[in-house]
């Protein structure tokens, strides 16, 4: 009888360097929101499936790979397809509405990971200049930020002739109101307040009606 060996196992192939960076960042976010600043690095190595020594081949530290994380979870980027599945059927106002709902969203979470990014710096300081640090992240987050624009432009563009201005400068004004709202609610934390959660209605209903009782255009004021 013909005895036949089993076939021999094949690794996987290892993933490209970038890949592999990047699928650890995305692989460490749930324990870095579940342990803050309190995380391991064995604890971080074990959510990304990988030896610590491995982690560390690819970040130089625990700040290094916290940062890193950080600043994907909040690149402006990952918010694009949540934009550009909004119901084009829904009129101009409820698109606004859910439009709002996703930005305030991501401003909730870009603040938690802000916060986390706060309390790891303070146990384990960066050793170049901060403000370099954050000045090279700005310049990151340029691509993200112009897709945003694109995708809100791309949601009021049905409506183009029913605006009194044109759809860049009500998508300036649309994303002001939430900057707005939310860094408002950032300052009342910082002063030990607990702000109130926006309303998404009431604050479309402003952006596109004003607060006068009867608005009228300047053109008929005139």
């Amino acid at each position: 009888m013909e005895i036949v060996a089993p076939p021999a196992k094949v690794r996987a192939a290892p993933l490209p360097p970038d890949e592999r960076r990047a699928a650890i960042l995305t692989a460490v976010r749930p324990v870095l929101l579940e342990r803050g600043a309190a995380v391991t690095t064995r604890e971080l190595a074990e959510a990304a499936g990988v030896a610590e020594g491995t982690l560390f081949r690819v970040f130089t530290d625990k700040r290094t790979l916290v940062y890193e994380a950080v600043m994907a979870a909040v690149d402006p980027a990952a918010g694009v397809p949540e934009i550009n599945a909004v119901d084009m059927s829904l009129p101009l106002r409820e698109r606004l509405v859910v439009l709002t709902q996703l930005g305030f969203a991501r401003a909730e979470a870009g603040m938690r990971w802000m916060q986390l990014l706060h309390e790891v710096s303070r146990e384990e300081p960066a050793s170049g200049d901060r403000h370099a640090e954050m000045r090279a992240w700005a310049r990151r987050t340029e691509p993200g930020n112009d897709a945003v624009r694109e995708a809100v432009l791309a949601v009021l563009a049905p409506d183009a002739d029913a605006l009194r201005l044109p759809v860049e400068d009500v998508e300036e004004l649309f994303l002001t109101v939430i900057l707005g709202t939310t860094m408002r609610a950032v300052d009342q934390r910082r002063r030990g307040m607990t702000p109130a959660a926006p309303d998404p209605e009431r604050l479309v209903d402003l952006l596109l009606h004003g607060v006068l009782r009867n608005p009228q255009s300047p053109e008929r004021s005139a």
